[in-house]
């Protein structure tokens, strides 16, 4: 995960495993919820998740899927947006996360 300011310059960066996915859709909603975690460890205030999954951002912002598998994460999520005064989740085409992408083959875990 990239955090950036409102200029785009890259103010930290985050990579990390997540051991045995069962699916996309279940590594993409621990992502956002990581990212909601650091971002608040850092005391951000305002955030825009942006992810390349779709049907994971339609979750996050209609509340559904709550009784699947993804359920106890997706509550997660919408507990730790209250941290923060705005907060906007966008679905972008996987190109425009590839910065993000970039950082899970390499060891960076902050700059």
């Amino acid at each position: 995960m990239i955090i950036r300011d409102q200029a785009g310059l890259v103010l930290a960066a985050l990579s990390q495993k997540i051991p045995l996915p069962t699916s996309v859709e279940i590594v993409e909603v621990i992502a956002a919820r990581r990212a909601l975690v650091f971002a608040k460890e850092l005391g951000f205030e305002r955030m825009l998740i942006e992810g390349d999954s779709e049907l994971t951002i339609k979750a996050i912002k209609e509340k559904s899927l709550l009784s699947s598998d993804l359920g106890h994460i997706l509550k997660d999520i919408h507990a730790l947006s209250c941290s923060f005064s705005s907060i906007y989740f966008l679905h972008i085409k996987r190109m425009g996360n590839n910065v993000a992408h970039r950082l899970k083959d390499s060891s960076l875990t902050k700059l």
